[in-house]
């Protein structure tokens, strides 16, 4: 809340700017899976400077508790991804049906946010050989049914789906940086560095989350709060995301 509170008093032309640095920001990260832009500024990106190992080999030297790890978080954030591009599509078409343009845009432009992200994690599932959750299907029934019933209600019923859901996902994404930390800063010093892949996936994992976060508030500035009986709306949803990955974390 404090984030929320704090991003609502910068000036609204501050906050475009600020906005758009954190995208640049942002993005460095994941466009190391992308092609590279023909834009000249792109050889002074801090991803041309990442040695191709980063994007392409997956750490051979890691304990079996390690390396389930890394498939846990790949597993669960794409099984996440799927499933927020899946609410975005039933909040779009509800929004469709209802005639609401000026929300359908929002919930556009949020939706292709997370498209992006989860074709970031296919790279990376692919890339780190992690086997992906068996309920894609069930994912994506579940999530398209949440957003369209949400966003049939209201649009102030489906931003408080959106706050719900998107205030669990940033918490998830600070506790994968907290348990990937001792890959990244190993205490004994006779530790060889990190695989280059690693720290890449972190710079990915922050980047998503402020992504999210950027969602929750856009989600609390367009009205979340003030969805009928939204403590009980926000409860259920919160609930059902944590239960979604503690079931993504194993099957």
């Amino acid at each position: 809340m404090t984030i929320i509170i704090s991003r609502s008093l910068i000036p609204s032309c501050c906050s475009t700017l600020a906005s758009s640095s954190r995208l640049f920001t942002r993005s460095l990260a994941s466009h190391a899976y992308m092609a590279p832009s023909p834009s000249p500024s792109s050889s002074s990106s801090p991803t041309s400077s990442l040695p191709i190992e980063a994007t392409t080999t997956t750490p051979t030297d890691l304990t079996d508790e390690q390396r389930r790890l890394i498939d846990s978080i790949i597993r669960v954030d794409q099984a996440g991804e799927l499933g927020a591009n899946w609410i975005y599509r039933g909040q779009k078409w509800a929004m469709d049906v209802k005639g609401d343009k000026e929300t359908a845009k929002q919930v556009e432009e949020m939706w292709e946010n997370e498209r992006h992200h989860l074709t970031i994690l296919s790279h990376l599932q692919t890339q780190h050989r992690a086997r992906p959750t068996m309920l894609y299907p069930l994912w994506q029934a579940m999530a398209f049914g949440l957003g369209a019933s949400t966003g049939l209600l209201s649009k102030e019923a489906a931003m408080a789906c959106t706050e719900a859901v998107e205030t669990v996902i940033g918490e998830h994404y600070d506790d994968q940086l907290k348990a990937l930390q001792p890959l990244l800063n190993p205490t004994d010093p006779s530790s060889p560095a990190p695989h280059p892949s690693l720290p890449l996936m972190a710079d990915i994992l922050k980047e998503f989350r402020d992504d999210e976060l950027e969602h929750l508030d856009t989600a609390v500035e367009e009205g979340a709060q003030k969805a009928p009986g939204h403590s009980l709306l926000s409860a259920i949803i919160g609930v059902g995301c944590k239960v979604a990955i503690k079931v993504c974390e194993k099957v």
